[in-house]
């Protein structure tokens, strides 16, 4: 009896409306310096239930690039709780209430061979201006995710994590500067079928940077990234590898604007060649560059251009909308692989009750469309009935 109490009671604490941050504290205390230590808890659990009718390689988050060619209408379904996340975190506050330092540790249920296992996702260490560890990338923008429960969401917007180091410092009451230097080894590239064992080489870190002005709710980021690619190459057996650099570069756009207090506009746009992998669906997928047979294979950045428009309407207090498009073109070349994506696009539109606070329940369903360099296309349909509570 007092195990369902117990839980009856955490439940109640769990769905209470109220204006606390989404986090459990587990315990609080006070350092011989004076300094506050915060141990806590935090992440939701998510299930999900999606109706796709056409062939797709993504089977839980909706990835236009990765429907099948040519068109299937075949219907399947899946029953996950993979989206489901946990975290557990620490951070010190002085006496005068400034988050000095801070680590945080975060999984899903994402394993590997698409089991249903834990996965690690973030861990990072923040101390001042300082952050060593892995998050999500500077050249990412985590605050134009509208209420939406697909893994993935638009799929142009940029969404990648990285093992990054980043400084990050705040210019004015309204303006926020921040540069990182992250992973060398997450650009994605194709090498040529047939070559002598090339290899691609982590040499230099990715560097970006991010310029933010507005408030809380309304802003416009500007980034930047430069991407030094590398990698090891060789024509005959009895050479020596000679390492070859080329430069990926882009550049981004984003914003948010609210209309009333919850209603609001979303926006973001990039473009640039050889960082195709910062794409939430290009991630890892080899499009940053591709060999050139007729300049000996020597390997070449894809440009690409990324635009994605949202709309967030909440009808009342408890109900809401999300109505987005997105749309994505790989720069055309006559040496691109014919089965790589030329351009995709996909839309979506969801009805979202939200009862309480840390419970939301809603309907999703998503439209994508794909292009290959060999003009075949083919498109796809998705259905997903989802609930979500957050600690």
């Amino acid at each position: 009896m007092k195990k369902h109490k117990l839980f009856a009671l955490l439940m109640i604490i769990l769905l209470l409306p109220s204006k606390w941050s989404a986090q459990i504290t587990l315990t609080k205390s006070k350092a011989e310096d004076k300094n506050e230590w915060e141990l806590y808890l935090k992440g939701f659990i998510q299930t999900d239930y999606t109706v796709d009718f056409q062939d797709m390689k993504s089977i839980e988050g909706f990835a236009a690039q990765s429907i099948t060619i040519p068109q299937r209408n075949i219907a399947s379904s899946n029953f996950s709780v993979k989206q489901s996340q946990i975290g557990l975190g620490i951070k010190q506050k002085n006496p005068k209430g400034d988050d000095n330092f801070s680590a945080y540790i975060e999984i899903d249920l994402y394993g590997p061979s698409r089991t249903t296992a834990p996965r690690f996702r973030q861990g990072y260490i923040k101390w001042n201006k300082w952050l060593a560890g892995q998050t999500w990338s500077n050249f990412s923008d985590t605050e134009i995710f509208p209420n939406i429960f697909d893994f993935i969401g638009p799929d142009g917007l940029l969404f990648s994590r990285r093992m990054q180091v980043r400084y990050s410092t705040k210019i004015s009451s309204k303006e926020d500067l921040s540069f990182s230097l992250e992973d060398p080894n997450s650009p994605s590239i194709s090498l040529p079928v047939d070559s002598l064992e090339w290899k691609k080489r982590a040499v230099i870190p990715t560097f970006t940077a991010m310029y933010r002005y507005g408030n809380e709710k309304d802003y416009i980021k500007a980034g930047a990234l430069i991407s030094p690619i590398s990698y090891d190459m060789r024509y005959l057996p009895d050479e020596a590898y000679q390492t070859k650099t080329m430069l990926g570069w882009g550049g981004m756009i984003s914003a948010r604007r609210y209309i009333t207090d919850k209603n609001s506009f979303r926006f973001q746009t990039s473009y640039g060649k050889g960082y195709a992998t910062n794409n939430s669906d290009l991630n890892g997928e080899e499009y940053d560059a591709v060999p050139n047979p007729a300049n000996r294979n020597i390997l070449e950045t894809l440009a690409l251009f990324n635009i994605v428009g949202m709309y967030e309407h909440w009808w009342n207090e408890e109900w809401s909308s999300v109505a987005y498009i997105s749309y994505s073109s790989v720069g055309k070349k006559d040496y691109v692989p014919k089965d790589m994506a030329k351009n995709f696009q996909n839309a979506g539109f969801n009805i979202v009750f939200q009862p309480f606070k840390k419970l939301r329940m809603g309907v999703e369903g998503n439209y994508g469309r794909v292009k290959i360099f060999d003009g075949q296309q083919a498109y796809a349909w998705r259905i997903q009935a989802s609930t979500a509570l957050s600690f």
